[in-house]
């Protein structure tokens, strides 16, 4: 950390806004996969289950076909009240937001930096209101989901090529 440098305490800031926006954009994005993954299947399994519930090996099997009917009128209901379709809509949208704020915090570190400190600053201040503005939306998908999108930055699964062959060269 600069310690008494506000010009570098401000690009140590913008630097870790980009991380944190980075990690949760990819958190965003692992539970968007699930979300619609859930949603699939609650769209599907009603046809498929209706229709194994009509289909002629279960006439034998009358607690079977009863099953099959149960869980084919279930899931609809239970889909619509869980909201995930909402859902679906707030995590692309965050995750769009965060993305572009990851982005537009690295800008700042790298470019507006140069700037003096004024300017600089300047420049950061309306990227904390966007975020402020969607932290308060305040989504949250499991823990796991954190989990695995730490694991896939660390293992440089983000990194850009560019970045990469500019070390390495």
């Amino acid at each position: 950390m600069a310690e008494g440098n506000p010009q570098q305490a401000l690009i140590d800031e913008c630097n870790r806004q980009s991380e944190g926006c980075a990690y949760t954009a990819t958190t965003f994005i692992i539970w968007l996969r699930t979300l619609r993954i859930i949603r699939l299947f609650c769209v599907v399994a009603p046809i498929l289950f209706g229709a194994f519930a009509a289909w002629k090996v279960m006439a034998d099997s009358p607690a079977w076909a009863a099953t099959w009917v149960l869980l084919a009128t279930a899931i609809p209901p239970a889909y619509r009240a869980s909201g995930i379709d909402k859902a679906i809509s707030d995590y692309q949208t965050l995750a769009g937001e965060m993305t572009n704020l990851r982005d537009r915090f690295r800008h700042a570190a790298t470019i507006d930096s140069h700037k003096p400190l004024a300017e600089f600053d300047a420049a950061t201040k309306p990227l904390l209101d966007r975020l402020e503005k969607a932290r308060a939306r305040s989504v949250t998908p499991p823990e796991w989901c954190f989990r695995c999108a730490r694991r896939k930055h660390k293992q440089g699964h983000y990194a850009y090529d560019y970045d990469q062959s500019r070390a390495s060269g």
